[in-house]
């Protein structure tokens, strides 16, 4: 067996619905399981970003297959799901490429692995990072966001229906309480600072307050260390914590706030 990590795209139709079927035809191949996926996120369109946004995920898969025959399984699927040849690029409803799979190198006019754009793709490096967090490349290299060009993740869609059991969720320190996040605080495009190190040193404070206190927190879309802005991309991160302790961490964070006037609302320090 083999361990194979499959990007999953749509933006046409019922972009959830028609990932989950396809997920789930791809779980019923021979030799083949689906062992772990991330959460669907929606991401710009690329490389016309005024076309409708994407829902993007990866799914990490066992399978007995060869990487050709699984590709002309994956081809299949997509074909049954809606996909028809067209532009390239163009709108589809649904999009299954082999990103990675084990230590194979493939260089074919039909296959390549690596992908040879993953890393270069916010969409794909996102959902990958979470899907399986200690994924390398084939020479062992860990996987970073430092190469991250376009494609930028809009927000989190959720994870797939009929897969939550093993949806694999950003890393929460605690799970107390109802399950329910609350944002506590939002840095990036539309929020304090415009991208790294303005992100990272925003949200670094709110995360040292909220360690000093004990209050669990988590991120969305994912942590802003895996994210490297060497393009200009604008990312947004929302700090949220346990609903339950909400109030709990708005106030000590703008106590703290009004105590270091740095990082007071608004400053431009």
């Amino acid at each position: 067996m083999e361990r194979a990590h499959i990007g999953l795209g749509s933006n046409a139709g019922d972009r959830m619905e028609t990932l989950a079927a396809a997920l789930r035809a791809v779980d019923a191949l021979p030799e083949t399981t689906v062992v772990s996926v991330s959460r669907i996120y929606e991401s710009e369109a690329w490389p016309d970003p005024d076309d409708l946004p994407y829902a993007n995920g990866v799914a990490v898969i066992d399978t007995g297959l060869a990487a050709d025959v699984l590709l002309e399984a994956l081809q299949d699927i997509e074909k049954a799901h809606g996909r028809v040849s067209g532009a390239r690029n163009a709108p589809r409803p649904v999009d299954l490429d082999i990103l990675l799979m084990g230590d194979e190198e493939w260089a074919s006019e039909r296959l390549t692995i690596p992908h040879p754009r993953l890393l270069e793709r916010d969409f794909v490096v996102a959902p990958l990072l979470e899907a399986d967090p200690l994924v390398t490349l084939p020479d062992g290299t860990p996987i970073e966001a430092d190469r991250v060009r376009y494609g930028r993740v809009i927000r989190v869609l959720g994870p797939l229906p009929g897969f939550e059991a093993i949806t694999r969720d950003v890393e929460r320190p605690d799970r107390r309480g109802t399950g329910e996040w609350a944002e506590v605080a939002v840095a990036g495009e539309g929020g304090r600072g415009e991208g790294f190190p303005a992100v990272g040193v925003a949200l670094m404070f709110e995360r040292s307050v909220l360690d000093e206190e004990g209050i669990p927190y988590t991120w969305d879309p994912y942590p802003p260390e895996q994210f490297a802005n060497p393009y200009g991309i604008k990312p947004l991160f929302r700090l949220l914590v346990p609903a339950h302790l909400a109030e709990e961490a708005k106030r000590v964070l703008a106590d703290a706030a009004a105590a270091t006037p740095m990082f007071e609302e608004g400053s431009d320090e």
